[in-house]
């Protein structure tokens, strides 16, 4: 999968763009608030019709203009492909493939798919719960449209639910025949959720182990472990034996909204007794596995996006991801570069980037 050009209209700080670029390494240097991001963020748009960085599309329009476009024109096996999402102010937004209305973001997801590796995935190990689930949904979504779909269908059924619980606690009345819709729901699509995620888990500890021991030198063992609070069996029946805690509560206490995922290296809690150095690594060898298990799924490989995250990680873990990821097509913000790496690149583009202009050169 190549992406060979984007266009930016009234898109951030980018009133018109059109950019091309190299099949294997392209390079965005400028200072901070520069733009760089903004471009990544543009393909990142067209591949998930929302932005990693803002909830509110609104903020990805240029100030004062009614409407942003990003297009984005791509290969994949071996077919041009070309997709479009027009924003407005009022958040609002239209997604084109080849020129014609998407309807559901279910029917983009796996068009363009591509990685995003930030200095915010650097603290997956320390982070929130809730932050560890959506690392599992952003690439579970993107591989499988099937899973996307059971998840937007389980959380609207879940909204719905926690809505009359809520409501219960002032009221005191319940419908009981609709939470029993609402719990049937959840089960059907939770047990898919949960089915999705324990496959996935599986696969990526396994390669996440690998690659673990390789960059340690053979020291560390990882192993990477699934917290569900329901099993894939008999999920409703669970729901109706909790129903009295959630009236109580007024929220539902089960479900994979409260799934997580724990971390051992040589079989201890890495989020406790893990160093900096461990998590890093551990961030690194699951953003690699991520590309292994979706090349797997789809065919080929995925374009990776690093935003400023090279600054992050020491020269050996720089030459380890670039070594891992040769054949993918790889875009990266930086505000310097390191010139040792730049020279064990293949060929590929650097840009200078200043106040939303974008000027190119060539790796020699």
């Amino acid at each position: 999968m190549i992406v060979k050009k984007v266009e930016l209209h009234n898109f951030r700080n980018y009133e018109n763009l059109e950019l091309s670029f190299d099949s294997s390494r392209n390079v965005f240097i400028g200072e901070n608030a520069q733009g760089k991001t903004n471009l990544i963020e543009g393909i990142y748009l067209c591949a998930f019709a929302r932005s990693f960085r803002t909830q509110n599309s609104a903020n990805m329009v240029m100030l004062d203009r009614p409407r942003a476009s990003v297009t984005v024109d791509l290969v994949s096996e071996d077919m041009d492909k070309s997709i479009s999402v027009i924003l407005d102010r009022t958040g609002k937004k239209m997604i084109k493939k080849d020129g014609k209305v998407i309807r559901k973001t279910a029917e983009l997801l796996n068009n363009l798919v591509v990685m995003v590796f930030s200095p915010e995935d650097l603290r997956i190990i320390k982070d929130s719960p809730e932050k560890r689930r959506n690392f599992i949904n952003k690439e579970l979504s993107q591989i499988r449209p099937r899973y996307y779909e059971c998840l937007r269908l389980y959380n609207e059924a879940l909204r719905q639910k926690n809505s009359m619980l809520k409501d219960n606690l002032k009221n005191s009345k319940i419908d009981e025949n609709m939470l029993d819709i609402y719990d049937l729901q959840l089960a059907k699509y939770g047990t898919e959720i949960v089915k999705y995620r324990r496959n996935f888990i599986r696969i990526l500890s396994e390669r996440a182990a690998e690659i673990q021991k390789s960059i340690s030198g053979g020291r560390e063992d990882l192993e990477i472990r699934y917290l569900c609070s329901l099993s894939e069996e008999n999920q409703y029946d669970a729901l109706v034996a909790a129903r009295d805690r959630d009236l109580y509560s007024g929220h539902s206490s089960l479900g994979p909204q409260r799934d997580d995922m724990e971390f051992l290296i040589n079989g201890k809690d890495a989020k406790k007794y893990g160093s900096q150095g461990q998590h890093r690594t551990i961030a690194l060898a699951l953003k690699l596995s991520e590309i292994g298990i979706a090349r797997d799924v789809i065919g080929e490989n995925p374009v990776l996006l690093l935003d400023d995250v090279l600054s992050e990680l020491d020269e050996e873990r720089q030459t380890f991801l670039f070594q891992e990821i040769e054949d993918v097509q790889l875009f990266i913000t930086t505000t310097d570069v390191n010139n040792r790496i730049l020279k064990k690149m293949p060929k590929g583009n650097v840009y200078s980037v200043k106040s939303g202009t974008v000027f190119k050169n060539t790796l020699k």
